[in-house]
């Protein structure tokens, strides 16, 4: 299970609320979702995507494992006077809603058999997966290649599996700022995927860095993500299927 620690959530704060990010990619995702949506953020971490799409449905539910992240999005909720998002600590592969959603969103959220076998639970209506579409790991020194959980490969098994789905690429900007040099090599080390990520040094990670043009930092890392979205529907995704992923698991 994914632990946020106390660095990673004032990180990801920061990066949330520096730029448009997550209201850009709720944009992207309006154009799939139902009129008056009632909707499941799932796996929502600290729920900057469900603060930007409760203004594009009807309500959102957002679902975390982590208790931690969930007090991050219900301190945000209460701070804007939010009504119509719903911050609930739980499992995603033991929740169960008192009725199904009509749209549920996967962000980065593990592999395609996973989600599948979710949304059919919880969902009937639209399923929209949100993948990273790109293959180098952006935080390391060596050159690591990420295979799982990629947009191509979400694509190739639903192919195989014959279920209709739309598809959209898009890049937005999701650049990290620090407010120091050594907060900026604590991100690198915590998120480095390198055999030895304490001899991430100082000089190499400043020159990843640019001053902060807002002035509000001292540096930021602008880095450029590049997402693929898919749509789907859960009626769509044959019993069958979902037998064998439960004999998989």
């Amino acid at each position: 299970m994914f632990v946020w620690r106390p660095e990673m959530i004032r990180f990801m704060r920061d990066a949330s609320e520096y730029t448009d990010y997550h209201a850009q990619l709720a944009s992207q995702i309006s154009a799939y979702l139902p009129e008056n949506a009632q909707l499941c953020d799932a796996g929502c971490g600290l729920g900057y995507l469900s603060l930007a799409l409760c203004r594009m449905a009807r309500s959102v539910t957002a679902v975390d494992v982590s208790a931690e992240a969930i007090a991050v999005l219900q301190t945000n909720i209460q701070r804007d006077g939010i009504r119509n998002i719903q911050a609930v600590p739980a499992d995603m592969h033991t929740y169960l809603p008192e009725a199904p959603f009509n749209a549920m969103v996967f962000s980065f959220f593990g592999d395609t058999a996973e989600a599948l076998s979710i949304a059919k639970r919880c969902c009937d209506g639209v399923v929209i997966l949100i993948k990273r579409n790109y293959h180098h790991h952006r935080y390391s020194v060596g050159n690591y290649l990420l295979e799982r959980f990629s947009f191509a490969q979400s694509c190739d098994e639903l192919t195989s599996a014959g279920i209709p789905f739309q598809t959209a690429e898009f890049a937005l900007e999701n650049g990290q700022p620090f407010h120091s040099l050594q907060d900026a090599v604590t991100f690198f080390r915590i998120y480095s995927r390198d055999a030895e990520p304490e001899e991430i040094t100082a000089s190499w990670v400043r020159g990843k860095l640019q001053d902060d043009p807002s002035g509000e930092f001292a540096y930021y890392l602008p880095s450029v993500k590049q997402i693929g979205l898919i749509a789907l529907h859960t009626q769509d995704i044959p019993t069958t299927l979902l037998q064998s992923i439960s004999h998989s698991l």
